[in-house]
């Protein structure tokens, strides 16, 4: 039982560090360059909107890091990418775009890396127990 609210606490951590943390990281982060007032708009919707997306693509690209599925890192840059285009024209957006971008892709890349790194030297290895309970563990001989 202590193993598994252990498990809980780090894996709660890694997702608390990956949205909220880093949600906060990357304001600042717009803050500090001015990009925030480059691309200030009325309308809150859009802020929100935008809060949400790199939410959502920090846990997918977390989620591809520590199933070790590079083709997710690239389907989220590529979508994100194609679902801009038209916006990448303007300058001032074309670079908020780019830190946003860039910044969630570092973030998640380091957060799940460290997620991993104590899962599997101090935690209790979740991603290796997932893999044999989904049959996908590599360490088995082939037969």
């Amino acid at each position: 039982m202590l193993q598994i609210l252990h498990a809980l606490t780090y894996t709660i951590v890694g997702y608390f560090l990956l949205t909220w943390f880093g949600n906060v990281l990357c304001r600042l982060i717009f803050n500090l360059t001015g990009l925030k007032d480059a691309t200030a708009s009325d309308g809150e919707p859009a802020h929100n909107a935008g809060r949400w997306i790199g939410t959502l693509e920090r846990i997918i690209l977390a989620i591809g890091v520590v199933l070790q599925r590079w083709e997710i890192l690239a389907a989220v840059i590529a979508l994100k990418t194609v679902s801009r285009f038209k916006d990448l024209d303007e300058r001032d957006f074309a670079e908020y775009f780019l830190v946003g971008s860039l910044f969630s892709i570092l973030w998640a890349i380091l957060v799940a890396s460290a997620w991993q790194a104590y899962d599997h030297s101090v935690g209790v290895d979740l991603r290796h127990r997932a893999t044999i309970l989904l049959g996908a563990d590599d360490t088995k001989p082939k037969t």
